[in-house]
């Protein structure tokens, strides 16, 4: 009876778990930022372990790390899902429109967010 009882209360704590997760997302603030400045890139990987790496992706960043040939930054999956990191945009990198997007658990969080990297 006990481990019955037991049993209900993990399964509805998991239930519960699933239920709060946000759905993918990624951010960057500010949206706009000069060459040599610093941004942070912030946002939700639904279905990676609190304490998995995402990995965040965009050809604005400095190639201190890199995923498939393209300049990468990591940050940690915390609790409910969520992740922040910040970064600095390379002082020689040329003004545009970049994308970031993001990769946890060997797939795609299936969003991106963009920057403006000025001059």
């Amino acid at each position: 009876m006990k481990a019955g009882i037991v049993l209900m209360v993990v399964a509805a704590g998991w239930i519960a778990s699933v239920a709060v997760a946000a759905p993918p997302s990624i951010s960057v603030v500010p949206k706009s930022v000069r060459r040599g400045h610093t941004v942070v890139v912030k946002g939700s990987a639904d279905g990676c372990a609190v304490g998995n790496q995402v990995t965040l992706i965009s050809r604005a960043f400095r190639r201190v790390h890199e995923f498939a040939g393209v300049p990468a930054v990591f940050a940690k999956v915390r609790s409910g899902g969520v992740f922040k990191v910040s970064t600095r945009i390379p002082a020689t990198k040329k003004p545009g429109r970049y994308a970031v997007t993001g990769r946890c658990g060997g797939g795609n969080l299936g969003v991106s967010a963009h920057l403006k990297v000025l001059a």
